[in-house]
């Protein structure tokens, strides 16, 4: 399935409340929800279908901009990658100042 047709899925899913919608993989998507609500093996413990789930959940908070996302975890995961950027970000910036400063006293 294409990308951005799972992503649309996972939104429309993460929406509908009727319970035999006429997208097809509408089910399976709620299936998945419900299954990583329940699920005692979780990612870390090796559950393929939860590997699965935040995968495609993952892909969908990076192009998300939605700030009342409906998509179960997408806010949590984008506030995460914000401050990831951030930290990144903050590293970079110290490093550049450290080079320029050791350059200065270099050249001095």
């Amino acid at each position: 399935m294409q990308l951005k047709k799972i992503l649309r899925l996972l939104a429309h899913a993460s929406q509908c409340c009727l319970p035999t919608c006429q997208h097809s993989k509408c089910r399976a998507i709620k299936a998945l929800f419900c299954h990583g609500k329940q699920c005692k093996v979780r990612v870390a413990g090796g559950c393929a279908r939860c590997k699965r789930m935040w995968q495609f959940i993952q892909l969908h908070s990076r192009v998300c901009k939605d700030p009342d996302c409906k998509v179960p975890r997408c806010r949590d995961l984008r506030e995460y990658l914000r401050r990831i950027q951030q930290q990144s970000d903050s590293r970079r910036r110290a490093a550049v100042m450290e080079m320029m400063r050791l350059r200065s006293r270099e050249a001095t």
